[in-house]
């Protein structure tokens, strides 16, 4: 139940963080900078769990255009569900007699 809370707020940390500013393409932009940036800050939120408060873009993802981070932010929840899922259906798996 911790974790379906700590991951909706994060959720939130996330949204508020990709509508903090916009982008305009610079040239500058490197998005695997931005998805790095944006793991970890995940991560960091997750680890602060219902005290996590929202934040905005990270610096690397200044020039990444508000798709490609929905995207990663898309990516990134997926994946940390994904492994909270797995994670609990293994216990439920060795937990049995």
């Amino acid at each position: 139940m911790k974790t379906r809370t700590a991951a909706c707020t994060v959720l939130l940390v996330l949204t508020a963080a990709l509508t903090a500013c916009g982008s305009g393409g610079d040239s500058k932009a490197d998005p695997a900078a931005c998805k790095a940036a944006m793991e970890k800050q995940f991560k960091d939120a997750m680890a602060a769990g219902d005290k996590a408060d929202a934040s905005d873009r990270p610096d690397s993802c200044e020039g990444v255009d508000d798709k490609t981070v929905q995207r990663y932010a898309t990516e990134i929840m997926q994946k940390q569900i994904g492994d909270a899922v797995d994670k609990n259906l293994k216990g439920l798996e060795t937990a049995q007699p």
